[in-house]
């Protein structure tokens, strides 16, 4: 097995529940004890409950103003309005808000109030009913009619979703059976929506030049860019763009980005971020590619420490990959160097770490140059 040193450990996910009367401690402490990662949050006057590991509050809005950016989930025991009321300062989208889940202190209902698909709230009710007994409360429109709910299966297939805008509309779309048109060469969508009658399956897009682009990649390199404009004959109805090529301008559709590409990295000592983001920016923008798609960077671990490297990963929130020499030299790759031979003992590095890391045997990008900074982009397969 190939070592790789990852710069960004994820993080793991975690619950609050909090509560404010006596019997609600008392239920919130029950959840705690079944729901792993939890912590508990009561009044200070429930000294009971602290006894038995809760944390103490004075005021609930100063609680929340605590839980909220640390926690990937709340549980409020306690009346749906006093939650709405305290929550509503916090509220930004449903991309960064995490679930709230309310129940009554008796836990009959458990209410699904924010963040129900992408936050995971709907699952979690499920959940706390199952524990307390109770009934969850879900009024998500795919979930009532028993819909496919395009964020869900995004997630699942491990895509991004790059314009949130458009979910809506799709996702009514899908939700009508109104005409609907996706595009998905690697077929990630397939499996989830294959019965669905009013979805017309595109299996080839004219070719679009993204030398006459007018629109710039993101400075953090996240954003939504477009390729130049195609009007063609599905450009009056929404549909679904899955790929990490751009999408042409005219085109109404939910753009969602599997993470597929990797960037193989070579730089001289000492080399500055932007330098790299620079050549970065260049060979996307020319090869029509969203760097929305990258999933990593890669390179050698004799430049594990390589700040400008570092920074570069850290501007594009991607982890960066760095492989020992013994795995890169094994990598036969089509543009070797003498000179990188020379001085650190193998023919390429950002050919071979962005094959190795992709664990595939075929460029879509060789490698590029500037001064100091070598680049390769590699595919990774669509899992089948």
């Amino acid at each position: 097995m190939v070592f790789e040193k990852c710069s960004s450990p994820p993080e793991s996910p975690s619950v609050a529940i909090l509560a404010l009367t006596k019997h609600g401690a008392n239920l919130a402490l029950q959840l705690q004890g079944q729901l792993p990662g939890s912590v508990c949050y009561v009044p200070v006057r429930h000294r009971f409950a602290l006894a038995m590991g809760a944390v103490g509050f004075d005021r609930l809005a100063d609680a929340l103003q605590w839980v909220w950016p640390k926690f990937s989930a709340l549980i409020c025991v306690m009346a749906t309005g006093i939650v709405v009321r305290q929550i509503a300062p916090h509220l930004s989208h449903k991309k960064d808000d995490p679930a709230v889940v309310v129940l009554d202190e008796r836990g009959k209902f458990v209410i699904s109030l924010v963040s129900g698909h992408l936050g995971g709230a709907n699952r979690l009710a499920r959940e706390v009913a199952r524990l307390t007994g109770g009934q969850a409360v879900i009024t998500t429109a795919t979930d009532v009619q028993k819909r496919p709910a395009l964020d869900l299966i995004a997630r699942e297939a491990g895509l991004e979703i790059e314009n949130f805008e458009m979910l809506s509309r799709v996702a009514r779309a899908l939700l009508e059976e109104e005409p609907l048109w996706i595009y998905d060469p690697e077929g990630r969508l397939r499996s989830y929506l294959a019965h669905e009658p009013s979805i017309d399956w595109l299996t080839q897009i004219p070719d679009v030049s993204a030398s006459s682009a007018a629109v710039p990649i993101q400075e953090n390199l996240n954003g939504c860019s477009e390729a130049p404009d195609y009007a063609g004959g599905h450009a009056e109805n929404p549909g679904v763009w899955v790929s990490e090529t751009l999408v042409p301008s005219s085109l109404k559709c939910l753009v969602l980005r599997p993470r597929n590409l990797v960037v193989g990295i070579g730089c001289n000592r000492g080399t500055p971020a932007g330098e790299i983001l620079d050549l970065l920016r260049e060979v996307f923008l020319r090869e029509n590619l969203s760097a929305a798609s990258i999933r990593n960077l890669s390179s050698i671990d004799l430049k594990a420490d390589e700040t400008g490297l570092l920074g570069a990963a850290a501007a594009l929130d991607r982890p960066v990959y760095f492989y020992p020499r013994d795995a890169v030299e094994k990598i036969t790759v089509p543009n070797p160097s003498e000179q990188v031979a020379r001085h650190i003992g193998v023919s390429s590095v950002c050919e071979a770490t962005a094959l190795l890391s992709a664990r595939s045997q075929t460029l879509i990008v060789p490698k590029q140059k500037t001064l100091n900074v070598t680049l390769a982009v590699a595919r990774v397969a669509c899992p089948s």
